[in-house]
């Protein structure tokens, strides 16, 4: 019983793979003829789903399936062309098997009467086929008789563990088989593939119930082999439309002859692997880094040349450890399209809903992320999806008064930023209102009358709890949850969420999260006597500035003029709240230059860079709470804790003075007029980027 489980188990994860492809195509389908490939796809799920059903007894979702396959079959075949409603009725349709699949993965019988209304749907689709064209159609093929069989297995076959002989034991019990093996395709010994397939078997069968009953046989292998039928004698060897088309479609799918063999050497071969057992690798991984770190900072303190190649070694253990870590890591990275897929669904159920015309466009679904932060951004991208499709999208009439085409567009995509991953989810809708959004938050308290806010503050507003500016509450969106909820999900995950609009050309939200929750290279850096990393990907450049280079603002804070770009300072020390008590200042302090996730430039000011090192992520805010600034922590070679600063959460500070001890002023024999000037201009840029930090 144990096996038979997880057998279950695994046939309900290949359901969920087909259900994921069956959408991805009914989804698209229109009125008229449609994408071949597409449809195959289609007829092909939903035929493996009722054969994997059929081997677990699962009676009501083979006889679902069974209809369903008869429609797809028809449709790919040509001999069905959709019609104005037919593309709807097929989206249900998966719907419908979905909620079966659903019920008997559960264990429970699914709700009296589901899928009826959708059976006689397709049965009225079927039934039109027939009785447009001749009558014999609908009778070929069934019935008990003699047929003629000829099988040709393909090499993926053999790899794929199924054995010819119990397909011919299972041909045997259903009447007199007599066989016959064709051996001419056998080459000599010198150029013979070892695992090629070269034997064909032709086969009479005597008195079997029906050519239907034949094809169950071969149901687990329809796709790797080469199936022939024939009904034998009188006018019924004719073939049956049906078998022809199936005959048509198992030669289309395959190659050549000639080029078999080199076809399935370039398929990438996978194993289904429990998710808990790469997390445990994963960790033991991590910390086998952390071993590794530690032996290698305590071989440092060993320099003298009787050591040097123990200190080899250990390098080149580093390396191979490095190595390692990114094959492990990989194995958890997938394509973003397991999310994406999902969504031209939603659009196209919305627009109906909503009455409005809108088309998705999706980039970058091949673009690969962790699985954890996958399974996560399934709810946030929906909030999204939904806000832009409901708020942002206007009504074609609308879009007619404000000279926009009447088909809206949504856009999402996904990018590899500085080491992170960068989500956007775009429309040319209408865009945020400010002044609406702010009289909004006044009403509701967040902000007062008086409050001064900068355009992002004021686009920030709608992601505050309870905030909505929607006019009524629908069963949309209207609740004001939605982007909360969206923000403090993405904020679990070690990301961020920001949106950037304009009134009357539409919105952009932007997700940046990182790649992997688990490892990450960082330099190490001093302030204060503590140690902190940095994310490598974001650190630009590192200078020595001149004080005469920095000047105060307005709100606090200090800038830096370098190469004609004013950029704020930011003390690690000061914002993260150290003291330098009974500590003196260093003698020369360092200015690192870093980029934000969204390409905005700040210096962080530290005493010293100790060097780059890859860490292991630790959560903080699962062990301990979450601190402005911090991304997470890190065991070093030391064994101590160290702190992942937050470089966009440090920019989102409020400025902290900064002394200018331990800034040295560079040489210069002369200060002239120029010079002057050029300070003059630093004091005018040092305001303007006050007032924009």
């Amino acid at each position: 019983m144990d096996e038979l489980e997880q057998f279950k188990q695994t046939f309900f994860e290949e359901c969920d793979e087909l259900l994921q492809q069956l959408e991805e195509v009914a989804v698209t389908l229109v009125p008229g003829p449609n994408d071949p490939e597409g449809l195959d796809a289609m007829f092909r799920a939903v035929h493996s789903i009722k054969a994997g059903a059929s081997a677990f007894k699962f009676e009501r979702l083979v006889h679902y399936s069974h209809e369903f396959e008869n429609v797809m079959d028809r449709v790919r075949s040509g001999e069905l062309v959709l019609a104005e409603n037919d593309p709807a009725i097929l989206v249900h349709a998966g719907d419908i098997l979905q909620d079966l699949v659903r019920a008997a993965q559960s264990g429970e019988e699914a709700p009296a009467g589901l899928e009826d209304e959708v059976l006689n749907q397709l049965k009225s689709m079927a039934g039109s086929v027939a009785s447009d064209g001749d009558e014999s159609t609908a009778d070929t093929g069934s019935g008990a008789g003699d047929f003629k069989i000829s099988f040709t297995p393909h090499r993926s076959m053999y790899e794929s563990a199924n054995e010819p002989q119990l397909l011919f034991r299972a041909l045997a019990s259903l009447g007199e088989l007599k066989t016959d093996v064709d051996q001419s395709k056998i080459p000599e010994l010198t150029s013979m593939d070892p695992v090629g397939s070269y034997l064909t078997w032709h086969f009479e069968l005597c008195g079997a119930e029906s050519e239907d009953v034949i094809r169950e046989v071969f149901e687990f292998v329809e796709d790797d082999c080469d199936l022939e039928i024939e009904r034998i004698g009188g006018a019924a060897e004719v073939e049956s439309e049906e078998a022809s088309a199936a005959i048509q479609s198992v030669t289309a799918s395959m190659a050549s002859g000639n080029d078999a063999a080199s076809s399935f050497t370039q398929q990438t071969t996978s194993i289904r692997v429990d998710l808990d057992r790469i997390d445990r690798l994963v960790d033991m991984v991590g910390e086998l880094v952390i071993a590794q770190s530690m032996a290698l900072e305590s071989m440092h303190e060993l320099v003298d040349i009787q050591h040097v190649h123990q200190l080899q070694a250990l390098e080149d253990l580093t390396m191979r450890t490095r190595q390692l870590q990114e094959g492990v890591m990989a194995v958890r990275m997938q394509p973003l399209k397991a999310v994406f897929s999902r969504f031209p669904r939603v659009v196209r159920d919305l627009a109906s809903k909503l009455g409005k015309s809108v088309r998705l466009e999706l980039e970058g679904e091949g673009t690969e992320v962790d699985k954890t932060i996958i399974e996560e951004l399934s709810d946030p991208l929906t909030h999204m999806i939904r806000n832009c499709m409901d708020h942002g999208i206007e009504t074609p009439e609308e879009r007619a008064e404000a000279g926009k085409p009447e088909e809206a567009q949504v856009r999402l995509s996904a990018e590899h930023r500085n080491g992170r991953i960068l989500i956007r989810v775009s429309d040319d809708g209408r865009g945020l209102n400010l002044d609406k959004v702010l009289q909004k938050a006044i009403d509701n308290g967040v902000v007062t009358e008086d409050a001064e806010l900068s355009k992002e503050e004021i686009e920030a507003l709608i992601f505050m709890p309870g905030f909505s500016t929607a006019d009524a509450i629908s069963d949309v969106s209207g609740r004001g949850v939605g982007m909360d909820v969206v923000r403090r999900n993405i904020q679990k995950l070690g990301g961020r969420v920001t949106v950037e609009s304009q009134f009357g050309k539409g919105s952009t939200f932007t997700l940046a999260l990182p790649l992997t929750l688990a490892v990450l290279d960082g330099m190490l850096v001093e302030t204060a006597a503590e140690r902190y990393v940095v994310p490598l990907s974001t650190i630009m450049e590192t200078v020595c500035p001149d004080p005469k280079d920095m000047r105060a603002t307005p709100d606090g804070g200090t800038v830096m003029k370098i190469r004609g770009e004013v950029i704020r300072l930011i003390d690690v020390c000061g914002s993260l709240g150290c003291s330098r008590h009974g500590q003196p200042e260093p003698l020369r302090k360092l200015v690192m230059i870093v980029e934000t996730e969204f390409g905005r430039r700040i210096g962080l000011i530290v005493d010293e860079l100790l060097g780059q090192q890859q860490v292991v992520i630790k959560s903080l805010e699962a062990n301990f709470k979450a601190i402005p600034g911090v991304a997470g922590t890190a065991i070093l070679g030391d064994g101590r804790v160290r702190l992942i600063l937050d470089v966009d959460g440090l920019a989102a500070m409020a400025p902290t003075p900064i002394s200018n001890e331990g800034f040295e002023a560079l040489e210069d024999d002369s200060a002239t007029a120029d010079e002057t000037s050029d300070e003059d201009d630093t004091d005018q840029s040092a305001e303007q980027g006050g007032m924009s930090a």
